[in-house]
């Protein structure tokens, strides 16, 4: 039995902060949102890569660069440059809506963010440009691509495949209404779409009969147990790969969108320090990669419709969890 590849990736984004509800508000950018500044420590990317670090797990960082519009290009390239040096892997993410700060009033959202709202020709355009983009900062070779939202189509596929990219992973069967449109076949595992490899986000099942909805592998929406259950249920099930999910703002909870007040989220910082340990502890079964690195390697799974179950013990553990957390005032 050959090993599950596994990927830790995260969407590494600034924000709107509000600015397009009231135009007297800024969007926020590195240090709060990307680095995670709290009292001179770091809780965003810094800290995703030295619990990863310490394990030996390689992470890929989906970087957003249409922010360009409002930040300038210093911005991002501080954030690649910071990356690349640490030895991760970068990649291409796109949020369209920041083409509206192109406009006299942004707030009139003529542009939206996903890119399933773009023809063919306008989607090209925009990933050639974050290619570009990328490059310019620093990435030689960008190979993967995640649409923000997941919210991609049938179009991304033909727009990354004249782009030169191998890769997408913005399928995600939690969000059908997103993803639908890129493939109407259930996914969750490595497919080929077109001249595309689709690498969806890895989703499980939960809850009893009819009352089941799906989970992604993100770091803030699932157990650790959870995750566990679906790393074993993988390799005893021949996936090819599991993908996971995190932000660069995953360990905080601001309670405001311009991130004056904020909590640090303990309960997931153990979480992802589990799940690197857990990664690192079984490497006979699990090898952790990064996209820039498998580019030769993808062979498409045998049957990419498969969703593990996950007990109804590893669930109640999850919710038990969250409840205490809360109670904590850590969520």
């Amino acid at each position: 039995m050959s090993k599950v590849d596994v990927f830790i990736t995260v969407d590494t984004e600034h924000s709107i902060g509000g600015a397009f509800r009231n135009p007297a508000l800024k969007p926020v950018g590195n240090e709060k949102r990307i680095y995670g500044k709290i009292g001179g420590r770091y809780y965003g990317i810094p800290l995703i890569m030295d619990i990863a670090d310490r394990c030996g797990i390689p992470v890929t960082f989906f970087v957003e660069v249409l922010n360009h519009y409002y930040f300038g290009k210093d911005e991002t390239r501080q954030v690649c440059r910071y990356i690349l040096e640490r030895g991760h892997d970068v990649q291409l993410h796109l949020h369209p809506n920041y083409l509206n700060f192109t406009q006299q009033y942004p707030e009139e959202l003529v542009f939206k963010d996903n890119m399933s709202a773009y023809d063919a020709a306008r989607q090209t355009e925009l990933i050639q440009e974050g290619k570009r983009l990328l490059q310019e900062y620093g990435v030689k070779d960008p190979v993967a691509f995640r649409a923000g939202n997941y919210g991609a189509d049938q179009n991304t596929i033909g727009a990354l495949s004249k782009s030169g990219f191998v890769f997408d992973s913005s399928y995600n069967l939690a969000f059908p209404r997103k993803s639908g449109p890129l493939f109407a076949q259930p996914l969750n595992d490595l497919a080929r779409i077109e001249d595309i490899f689709e690498l969806p986000v890895t989703c499980f099942q939960e809850g009893i009969g009819s009352f089941k909805k799906r989970v992604p592998m993100d770091i803030n929406g699932a157990g650790f147990r959870q995750m566990r259950d679906t790393l074993r249920f993988a390799s005893k099930n021949n996936f090819r790969c599991v993908t996971f999910i995190l932000h660069s703002f995953s360990f905080l909870h601001s309670k405001d969108p311009q991130y004056c007040s904020v909590k640090i989220r303990k309960n997931i910082i153990t979480r992802f320090q589990k799940l690197c340990a857990f990664l690192a502890d079984n490497t006979a079964d699990y090898n952790s990669t990064c996209f820039s690195d498998y580019k030769k390697k993808p062979l498409v799974s045998e049957n990419p419709e498969l969703i593990p179950n996950i007990s109804l013990f590893s669930t109640i553990d999850h919710y038990r969890e969250k409840i205490w957390s809360k109670l904590r005032y850590e969520q």
